[in-house]
């Protein structure tokens, strides 16, 4: 018996032992990675960034009608300034947990992977990233925003993001020198893995970022002198979507596919671009019902009115371009740059003066029309003259207003820096000026309380949408 015992003993001690073994190994779901290639990240941070900066119900209901380049003619609350605090969160929740963590992890990887190229792109998208949600928002967390270990992280000044972005692309220049390890083409949706795009985005979105910030002369002039940046419409770093459901272009999701028509054009774009005799006008509107090109004004309650004349049928809708599956998702263009190179060169910031404003003003412009299919931009621009510094400081805003249509916080953005063109807020609108931020997303009131209190008392009105950030 106790043999027998001492047998059993064995066996199952044997069995224990022989379970023990290579027990990772064998409970390892091959199918199932622990560590993705870095790269693999990439396609799906583009992708989610720009559908959001393309979003209707964020960038079109907020950007597009506050800077007037659309209007709506139902459901316009957005546009008379209450938007839908839902849209608002959703911006900050997306950049925050799905481009910039990831982006985050995408360099930890590529650091691992000693490919210095693809953190050089995770650190320039951080950068564009940043950028948009302090000008949107104000104070933002971003020292400690990506730290797991801190549940509640502190808002840094705007200055400090803009500080930070600055090291970001200064980083990401010194990375892509190194060029050590490979962008995959397939993977990159912006340049099909060529490093020296990615190189001269980087050093232009620094040269946006400088403009917007009141930044160093000397850097700006040392960024033009260095050559390094976009040279034409094939250096845009822009996403094209397919003409297939769900990949098509955010605006074409929602107001085509989506059947959404209540989106229209603007009365400011109407009346500017037809004063300019501007041919961009007939890509960036439809007909009437009428045949005709007519635009609504801001704001209104009480729409659709026959009566004021603003329905679906007497408003133009938006072109036929502006309405294509396969508009390109746009980050920044060659023309945005060459139009803040004007306004550069005007200012004093780099060398040239109003000579060289004026060249870089009409390249603005061309790059502008070839990216909308048209001719005659020569025409156009030369009939286009400075008579003096201020004069061609108001002409050249708003080339790059009429430039940006279609890119609605870009477009909201760069008139709120430079408050050209003179825009007239919302009829019935909820404010008595057009806004100058979005609120702080409901959530942080109460799961980061002592940081949000913090960041608000440093702004002029509070959490309100017509307080103001520090390059305004």
């Amino acid at each position: 018996m106790k043999n027998t015992k001492l047998i059993l003993l064995m066996f199952l001690s044997l069995a224990v032992f022989s379970c023990d073994q290579d027990f990772e190994e064998v409970n390892t779901d091959p199918n199932n990675a622990t560590v993705i290639p870095a790269h693999l990240l990439l396609g799906n941070l583009i992708r989610i960034n720009q559908n959001e900066m393309y979003l209707v119900q964020g960038s079109g209901d907020m950007g597009e009608c506050w800077a007037q380049h659309w209007s709506k003619v139902q459901y316009n609350d957005e546009a008379r300034y209450i938007p839908r605090r839902g849209s608002i969160d959703r911006i900050w929740n997306v950049l925050y947990a799905s481009v910039l963590s990831d982006a985050k992890s995408m360099y930890e990887l590529a650091g691992e992977e000693g490919n210095s190229n693809l953190q050089a792109v995770s650190l320039i998208i951080q950068a564009n990233s940043f950028q948009i949600l302090t000008d949107l928002y104000g104070p933002i967390p971003f020292a400690e925003a990506l730290n797991e270990a801190v549940e509640q992280p502190a808002y840094s000044t705007s200055e400090e993001v803009y500080a930070g972005i600055l090291s970001m692309l200064d980083q990401a220049d010194a990375l892509l020198a190194a060029n050590t390890g490979e962008i995959v083409a397939t993977s990159d949706l912006l340049y099909s893995g060529d490093a020296s795009k990615w190189q001269k985005l980087g050093n232009s979105l620094k040269f946006k970022a400088l403009m917007r910030s009141n930044g160093s002369n000397s850097e700006l002039q040392a960024l033009v002198n260095e050559g390094q940046m976009f040279s034409s419409n094939a250096d845009n770093a822009q996403l094209v979507y397919t003409d297939l459901d769900p990949d098509a272009n955010p605006i074409f999701e929602t107001i085509v596919f989506g059947n959404r028509p209540e989106y229209k054009i603007s009365s400011a774009v109407v009346d500017i671009l037809t004063g300019l005799g501007d041919p961009r006008l007939s890509v960036y509107a439809g007909l009437n019902a009428d045949g005709d090109i007519v635009g609504k004004p801001a704001g209104y309650l009480n729409l659709p009115s026959e009566t004021l004349g603003y329905t679906y049928g007497n408003i133009s809708p938006l072109g036929d371009k502006y309405l294509d599956p396969t508009l390109p998702g746009v980050m920044l263009s060659y023309s945005q740059l060459s139009l803040l190179m004007a306004e550069a060169a005007n200012e004093g910031k780099i060398s040239g003066g109003m000579v060289a404003a004026k060249t870089f003003m009409d390249q603005g412009i061309a790059a502008s029309f070839d990216f909308n299919a048209i001719g005659g931009a020569g025409a156009y621009s030369s009939a286009i003259t400075f008579s003096s510094q201020t004069d061609a400081r108001a002409k050249i805003a708003t080339q790059e207003w009429i430039a940006l249509f279609g890119q609605g916080f870009e477009a909201w953005t760069e008139w709120r820096r430079t408050g050209f063109p003179a825009l007239t807020p919302a009829v019935d609108g909820d404010l008595p000026s057009i806004p100058t931020r979005l609120y702080y997303p409901t959530t942080e009131a109460s799961l980061n309380a002592a940081s949000y209190n913090a960041a608000k008392a440093t702004l002029n009105n509070g959490d309100a949408l017509d307080s103001t950030l520090f390059w305004q």
